[in-house]
């Protein structure tokens, strides 16, 4: 009677557990769910990250170059900017309660939000730091 409840238990377990829609990261590189043809999305989130990081460190080492005048922007830029990670983390998974046909779409959608939080960040650096980018 226990070996037919244990597995009516992980039987349900694994029904009702949630699909492997995992990407897995290893070694720098992205493994995708999708083909490797419709794979672009990956490449330009790859690109919009460089830009975020490229305007970010700008910032970062113009105010290291003078940090007492700079000191106190340069700490709300980093809190702004561990903030805007937060957020990041719990806001690109979010799918709105859409219902995938497969994990390359859902790949893509997950990663078209997470690219629109990126150029929306860039701005908000951009215009708030225009003065002090070069």
């Amino acid at each position: 009677m226990r070996k037919i409840i244990f597995i009516f238990v992980v039987f349900s377990l694994v029904s009702f557990s949630k699909s492997p829609e995992v990407i897995i990261l290893k070694s720098g590189e992205i493994f995708s769910s999708c083909d490797k043809k419709y794979r672009n999305h990956l490449d330009e989130l790859k690109d919009e990250w460089e830009k975020m990081n490229e305007i970010y460190n700008k910032l970062i080492q113009k105010f290291d170059k003078n940090v007492i005048k700079y000191s106190k922007l340069k700490q709300d830029l980093v809190n702004s900017q561990e903030m805007w990670l937060k957020d990041l983390s719990e806001a690109k998974n979010y799918t709105g309660g859409v219902i995938f046909h497969g994990l390359c779409p859902r790949e893509k959608a997950q990663t078209i939000r997470e690219i629109n939080l990126i150029q929306k960040r860039i701005l908000e650096l951009t215009n708030e730091y225009k003065k002090y980018l070069d």
